[in-house]
């Protein structure tokens, strides 16, 4: 049974929601399934997150809103003993069918899955795992989706070993293009009530209460979304124009904590 508001999250809508996102929708998409990012994208957010930090190859990681799948299988192929666990049943099995499908390809030397991560349907907020039993806990694009994220936090920090790294991926607040597009996909009711964009700075302040050692980096700087949500980007010469002109202005004028549509918080426990 879920745990419902745990966290300010509606549980019941967000497993609604994402119950909701059939294979269909996708058809075009790298993967033919949701992912929130691509391929390269997951293994850039791994790299900027794990970046000055001693880990084993073959850790323990946590995949915490892993949707699809489409991350766990990334990550399980750079040699992570993976365990992806999401609120949505429809979408476990959906990567559970991933991991399985011959047809699409991976950026691994045979094109095909090479590991082999495991699923589980879950609520992030009361993970059924023992105390300190994961090396490495990966979110992209998770705690956005918690009123009160605090709680995650809390139960990140007592499934993380000692000296165990969280990364989390988050939608930045502050980042006007990321702002305009959220707001265009929230009049297509393309996002959960539960969703918000957060301040990088106000993630960082919280984190301090659990972990340490804490790092953030931006993330998609050189994209401008709202575009894409008009159908003008990579299409006409005049959204290469306006991108062109956006990236302009924010990288003059736009400070160093609103650049970025995605900031990354890594940390040790």
């Amino acid at each position: 049974m879920l745990n419902t508001n745990i966290g300010g999250q509606q549980k019941d809508k967000e497993q609604m929601f994402w119950d909701t996102q059939n294979k269909d929708r996708y058809i075009s998409y790298e993967k033919k399934v949701y992912a929130a990012f691509r391929e390269k994208e997951y293994i850039e957010i791994l790299n900027k997150g794990l970046s000055g930090f001693n880990y084993k190859k073959n850790s323990k990681l946590l995949d915490v809103g892993c949707g699809a799948g489409v991350s766990s299988i990334v990550l399980s192929n750079l040699g992570f003993e993976v365990v992806g666990i999401d609120i949505s049943p429809n979408l476990i099995n959906q990567a559970v069918e991933l991991v399985k499908d011959p047809t699409i390809r991976w950026l691994t030397p045979s094109g095909r899955v090479e590991g082999n991560p495991s699923f589980i349907v879950g609520d992030v907020s009361k993970i059924e795992l023992p105390n300190e039993s994961i090396d490495i806990c990966y979110l992209s694009g998770v705690l956005h989706h918690f009123p009160n994220y605090d709680v995650i936090l809390k139960e990140l920090y007592r499934v993380l070993k000692k000296d165990g790294i969280m990364i989390a991926c988050e939608p930045n607040k502050f980042n006007l293009p990321y702002r305009l597009s959220f707001y265009l996909v929230n009049l297509k009711e393309g996002v959960t009530t539960n969703e918000f964009p957060l301040s990088p700075m106000q993630v960082e302040k919280d984190t301090k209460k659990y972990f340490r050692d804490i790092k953030l980096s931006q993330f998609k700087e050189d994209d401008v979304p709202f575009l894409r949500q008009l159908g003008w980007l990579g299409k006409s010469v005049f959204g290469s124009f306006i991108k062109s002109f956006v990236l302009f202005l924010e990288n003059k004028f736009a400070s160093e904590n609103s650049k970025g549509n995605f900031f990354i918080i890594s940390c040790k426990k």
